[in-house]
């Protein structure tokens, strides 16, 4: 009897451990995904779960328009002085700005974020973030992704409503990818709109097949086109935030390793897989300040 029972423990331990082996050598792509809480913690997940150590927690600003100093702010357009503010707050409450590229080299490094890490981003590629928002990134030695729409830069000179609604051009984007401060996101060539379909979504009338190829064209068409200004990205931001599955299979095919949603919130980050579908918070400018935004997350 005693011999029976030892064998039956033998067994559980042997078991056991392959379960660990098995777990501890799966793939990042099939791996469960977990949450980290606080930016220093291990997580370890119950029900035979793999546990890994969690690099940190991760904000993400989404800014569009910035405007001259003094001008009327709305929900997606923020003038300088405020912009300003908000580089003073996160200076001044110890968050660290950090680039697109340090954050993949944190994550296939498997080093720490810093504390209260934060990216800034602009979207569709308004020449005005040059304009204004560029110098105050250089003052404050801040990285900012500037996220460009291919269709938009036939707005170079007169912009869709004029005046500060002007994009940049072909020579704007070659010229200010060449910034030590930017980085160079892609936000579709010609997807950009609300008809006939929303950003990148899929319509009701078109089968899989048929929207991967429309969605796999209109974006090889945006990196050609910046290949040839000897401009790279592997960073793609969602029109209007719209995705689908099927999106995210053609970008990872591409080689993006970062997609960026309109899904509002703060990004735990752990390893390559906790890349896509990251969360950003718009940074309305009818709020009175950051601290009010921000507060909204705990921040």
């Amino acid at each position: 009897m005693k011999k029976f029972a030892l064998s039956i423990i033998c067994l559980l331990v042997a078991l056991t451990a392959l379960g660990f082996g098995i777990f501890s050598n799966a793939d990042e792509n099939t791996a469960p995904m977990l949450l980290c809480v606080g930016s220093q913690d291990q997580t370890t997940a119950s029900m035979g779960e793999v546990s890994q150590t969690c690099l940190g927690d991760l904000t993400i600003l989404m800014y569009h328009n910035t405007l001259a100093k003094g001008k009327k702010q709305s929900v997606y357009c923020i003038n300088q002085d405020s912009l300003r503010k908000d580089f003073l707050y996160l200076k001044n409450n110890g968050y660290n700005v950090i680039s697109c590229q340090s954050l993949i080299e944190h994550v296939d490094g498997g080093t720490q974020l810093p504390d209260k890490a934060v990216i800034l981003t602009f979207d569709d590629g308004y020449l005005n973030n040059m304009t204004y928002a560029l110098p105050l990134l250089e003052e404050f030695g801040y990285s900012g992704l500037f996220s460009v729409v291919g269709d938009y830069t036939l707005f170079d000179k007169n912009g869709k409503g004029g005046g500060d609604f002007i994009y940049f051009g072909w020579d704007d984007i070659a010229q200010v990818s060449k910034n030590a401060n930017v980085e160079i996101g892609l936000h579709s060539y010609s997807m950009h709109n609300t008809h006939p379909r929303l950003g990148v979504s899929q319509l009701k009338s078109e089968n899989d097949e048929a929207y991967k190829q429309a969605f796999s064209s209109d974006t090889q068409r945006l990196v050609d086109k910046l290949g040839e200004l000897g401009v790279t990205s592997n960073i793609y931001a969602y029109p209007y935030g719209k995705y689908t599955k099927i999106s995210e299979s053609v970008l990872k095919d591409k080689g993006v390793i970062m997609t960026l949603t309109c899904n509002e919130g703060i990004n735990h980050i752990y390893g390559r897989r906790s890349l896509y579908l990251l969360k950003r918070i718009n940074r309305d400018a009818t709020k009175s300040s950051l601290r009010e935004v921000l507060g909204a997350y705990g921040g």
